[in-house]
């Protein structure tokens, strides 16, 4: 009895061995992801740091080019500048851009209404039907479609 109590008392003390060494293997994979995580940490904040410094640098050389320059000759050059492209743009310019561009949307409109709806197109044709109020369903029917198609059309025209 007392070699049987021996051998089950000698076999957990090694099964206790065994985990205990598991454990310490974790841990030591743990503190290890740790000190990495440390160390990442750690660049992108001097990364951070150096990006920062940097800009900052730069911004005191632009201020001071820019109080170097002097601001009355640079503003007038700004403006005369301003000026001569202004005055290359006429009113009559302006007056024909809009008309062209209403033109253009009175022919889409025109085109659409003298052509018959079975000419038109299918986008047109279910934009039309949907203004008018009929539902994706009836729409579908009166246009040979199915209606999730109809639907999806609807819905990305939205």
């Amino acid at each position: 009895m007392l070699i049987i109590f021996t051998i089950v008392n000698f076999a957990l003390i090694l099964l206790a061995i065994f985990f205990i060494i598991l454990l310490f293997i974790k841990i030591s994979k743990v503190q290890q992801l740790e000190q990495e995580y440390r160390t990442l940490l750690q660049e992108a904040e001097d990364t951070i740091t150096s990006y920062v410094l940097e800009l900052k640098e730069e911004n005191s050389s632009f201020l001071q080019k820019l109080s170097n320059t002097n601001p009355d000759n640079s503003q007038l050059d700004k403006q005369e500048s301003f000026d001569t492209r202004e005055n290359e743009i006429t009113e009559e310019d302006l007056k024909n851009l809009l008309t062209q561009e209403n033109v253009k949307k009175d022919d889409i409109e025109t085109l659409i209404v003298e052509r018959p709806f079975e000419e038109w197109n299918y986008k047109d044709q279910v934009k039309h039907l949907s203004e008018k109020g009929l539902s994706s369903s009836e729409i579908a029917k009166k246009l040979n479609k199915g209606k999730t198609e109809i639907e999806l059309l609807l819905k990305f025209r939205q």
